[in-house]
């Protein structure tokens, strides 16, 4: 139903035309969208800005029909919900579109709905969009310690945060299994987990995952962008990394993609075949050919064939710590790359 409004000028003011206004928020409703989900649907049916207030979080919000968002100050124009939950308003430049008013008003009307979801969700700490409030690193002091809260988190209390690979295989689930308090949420590609527990044993599934440094609820956004960091830095063999694992590695994910492709090293990684990957991560953290051989469950002269082969194809020995250390460099920034969709935007 959505697909089948796109924008205004494309309608009539006439009766069959505020049927299908009606009908896209309808659909929107049944859809259980969020409310950032929300916003972005009427400007994009509006063509024009249209803004929001949650009276429960103090967040005003302003969505472009480009998909952009500010926070801007709430203009006089703003209706008010009858709930008291919030307002709502559009911001038109030129003459008003003949249906701007039954926008409006199903706009409203919608915007009630979402905000009654969402507050309901909050008094059993599980909303999603109070978590990527939490999150944000464009959330002020005051709002974020109010989201902590409304999460039943306080924001002095040590949390963690979680960057998780989606599909999550249930990791999240499995967490709160385990006993942990957690609050989760889906920001773009990835699955955003709150922990205010610590997780010292391992992670529950098979999902890649990467796991912030432990800090004050204030600072939550600290944590998440750690945990980003770490999951870019997983793969099939590392599939949970902790930030702090990652040392001075962590620097080179602020480093342009293009130059980390261009690094010879990389270059040659990366053309080699999926049983010298796992011989050369093998012998770099063995060690030795008879231990890494004794880790894969090979004999030590297959493994040390295999290691020949991919020393021909790098072009420098693994016999020695340097040269080891210069592929377990290599294999991790082959990781950063192949994990680019999971950069911070």
């Amino acid at each position: 139903m959505q697909g089948l409004l796109l924008r205004l000028s494309t309608l009539d003011a006439d009766a069959e035309s505020a049927v299908r206004v009606i009908a896209y928020f309808d659909s929107l409703l049944r859809d259980h969208v969020s409310v950032p989900v929300l916003l972005k649907a009427t400007a994009r049916l509006t063509q024009c800005p249209v803004g929001l207030l949650d009276a429960a979080t103090g967040r005003r919000t302003r969505v472009r029909a480009d998909g952009s968002a500010d926070t801007p100050a709430v203009p006089s124009s703003a209706r008010e919900l009858s709930s008291g939950l919030g307002a709502v308003w559009m911001e038109r430049e030129g003459p008003a579109h003949g249906l701007d008013e039954i926008v409006l008003e199903r706009y409203a009307a919608a915007a009630e709905v979402t905000l009654e979801r969402a507050a309901a969700l909050a008094r059993t700490g599980q909303d999603p969009a109070l978590v990527e409030l939490v999150l944000s690193d464009g959330t002020g002091e005051a709002e974020r310690a109010r989201a902590l809260r409304l999460l039943g988190l306080d924001p002095a209390t040590p949390l963690q945060a979680l960057a998780i690979a989606l599909p999550d295989q249930g990791l999240a689930a499995g967490l709160r299994a385990m006993g942990h308090h957690v609050r989760a949420a889906t920001i773009g590609d990835t699955a955003a987990v709150l922990v205010a527990t610590p997780l010292e044993a391992g992670l529950p599934g098979i999902s890649r995952a990467g796991i912030g440094p432990e800090v004050p609820g204030a600072r939550a956004a600290e944590s998440w962008a750690g945990a980003r960091t770490a999951l870019r830095f997983t793969g099939p063999h590392d599939r949970v990394l902790r930030w702090s694992e990652l040392g001075a590695l962590a620097l080179f994910a602020d480093l342009p993609e293009q130059a980390i492709a261009g690094l010879p090293d990389v270059r040659a990684m990366s053309r080699l075949g999926e049983e010298s990957l796992l011989a050369v991560r093998s012998l770099c953290l063995a060690g030795s050919i008879r231990g890494a051989a004794q880790a894969v469950h090979l004999h030590h002269s297959s493994l040390a064939a295999r290691i020949a082969r991919a020393e021909s194809a790098l072009g420098f020995s693994l016999g020695d710590q340097p040269g080891r250390m210069r592929a377990h460099l290599a294999l991790a920034l082959v990781r950063l790359l192949a994990n680019r969709t999971e950069s911070p935007g």
